[in-house]
């Protein structure tokens, strides 16, 4: 049998000779873990294990605006299905057209990728912190105006922020004709803070592992709801934080869904 040789891009990504001040690998090596740097986060850990406050506060790691109006979801509203035909139908594709979304799917899509059940979400997370905030911008969401809404994953609830923009939803991603055709615009953010009290650097990873679980949640319920559903990273960060009022320090955008009607 023969194989076929990979394509070394190596030296097209860092150059000849290497730099020697290439961000991502300064990153990466400040974010490593080791003997000599695992006991200094001891001060932290003995901190949030002598807190009952910052343990409380850990527990409960979520924006809330109970104070906004909003909508209450439906629970139980995941769709069913195995899970091995969710993983066959699993395909990322953007909706052809704008059409509607109901209520209910979406908030079944919420509930599968971050809602709190029995105390735990639906993903795993480093220390069981919880850094991610969702968002989701309704464009065309059935029984539901055009909004920006704050997901609330213990109550599980949508939490209105404001009215929404198909126009600054388009200008913000790399393809506008996506924007266009969404009939809602799931966002991820991270709190960073959260996890970097007690990860340090290695904490910015935990956020963006958890990330990608809450997102491939979604994308398989997404499958089993016939929903189209895109991942995307090609958008403009301080637009889509602007889009969700985050700072994009203490809170910044890491993941970003497009939702459509049927696939």
């Amino acid at each position: 049998m023969t194989t076929s040789p990979t394509a070394d891009f190596a030296s097209v990504v860092y150059g000849e000779p290497v730099a020697d001040d290439d961000p991502a690998e300064h990153f990466h090596e400040a974010s490593r873990l080791h003997p000599r740097i695992a006991p200094g986060r001891l001060p932290s850990l003995l901190l949030l294990g002598r807190s009952a406050e910052l343990q409380q506060s850990a527990a409960r790691s979520s924006r809330t605006h109970a104070h906004r109006s909003g909508i209450a979801l439906q629970r139980g509203a995941v769709p069913g299905g195995s899970f091995r035909d969710a993983l066959v139908r699993r395909r990322s594709s953007a909706p052809d057209e704008a059409r509607s979304i109901s209520l209910r799917t979406l908030g079944g899509l919420l509930e599968a990728g971050y809602a709190v059940q029995s105390g735990r979400r639906t993903v795993p997370s480093g220390g069981a912190l919880y850094p991610l905030e969702l968002y989701v911008v309704a464009l065309a969401v059935e029984d539901c105006s055009e909004s920006v809404f704050h997901y609330d994953p213990f109550a599980h609830r949508l939490e209105q922020l404001g009215d929404a923009d198909r126009a600054a939803v388009s200008s913000a991603l790399v393809d506008p004709s996506l924007g266009e055709r969404a009939a809602a615009v799931l966002v991820l953010t991270a709190m960073f803070w959260r996890t970097r009290f007690k990860y340090g650097l290695r904490g910015y990873r935990f956020a963006l592992l958890e990330a990608g679980h809450v997102v491939q949640n979604v994308v398989l319920a997404a499958a089993c709801a016939d929903v189209a559903a895109l991942p995307v990273g090609g958008y403009y960060d301080r637009r889509v934080d602007a889009l969700v009022g985050a700072d994009g320090l203490d809170e910044a955008s890491v993941y970003v869904v497009i939702l459509g009607g049927g696939r």
